[in-house]
């Protein structure tokens, strides 16, 4: 279940905005549950497949519309994701950090979020732009993710 949490957490701190400043320090962080909930409604909404379901427990995101536009629904369920906006790189790396840590925005990981959100923010469609923004950050910051989120 931690596979999946991380999994929602990673490519939601890839999309932050942090340029048109509508970060909210306000923020709250998700729980598991609410990963769990947003998975499953997510899952219905781009009618992903079992299989596809069964490939993101495992850490497996083939680049394929469903799949991107599921992420894309998950971090908008998060609340650190718009279509219009992008990703809010603050909310992203508060959720990361986790409930009741400080949250220094000048450190690397905030830079890295950034970095990958700011790479992939002129996609042709906003699926895309989480998708890969996502996998930009999972695949630089496997490791950091897995053990930010271990909560």
């Amino acid at each position: 279940m931690k596979f999946l949490l991380v999994l929602v957490l990673i490519p939601a701190c890839v999309w932050a905005d942090h340029e048109h400043g509508h970060h909210d320090m306000s923020y709250v962080v998700k729980s598991h549950d609410d990963l769990v909930t947003y998975r499953h409604f997510c899952a219905e909404k781009v009618h992903a497949s079992a299989e596809l379901v069964e490939q993101y427990k495992k850490w497996q995101y083939p680049d394929d519309a469903v799949t991107r536009c599921y992420m894309e629904c998950v971090f908008e369920k998060f609340g650190f994701y718009d279509p219009e906006h992008g990703f809010d790189v603050h909310k992203v790396h508060v959720q990361l950090s986790g409930a009741g840590s400080t949250v220094d925005h000048n450190d690397e990981t905030h830079q890295k979020i950034a970095h990958c959100a700011e790479t992939h923010s002129k996609e042709a469609d906003s699926c895309s732009r989480a998708y890969h923004a996502g996998m930009c950050f999972m695949n630089a910051n496997l490791r950091l993710v897995q053990h930010s989120v271990q909560v």
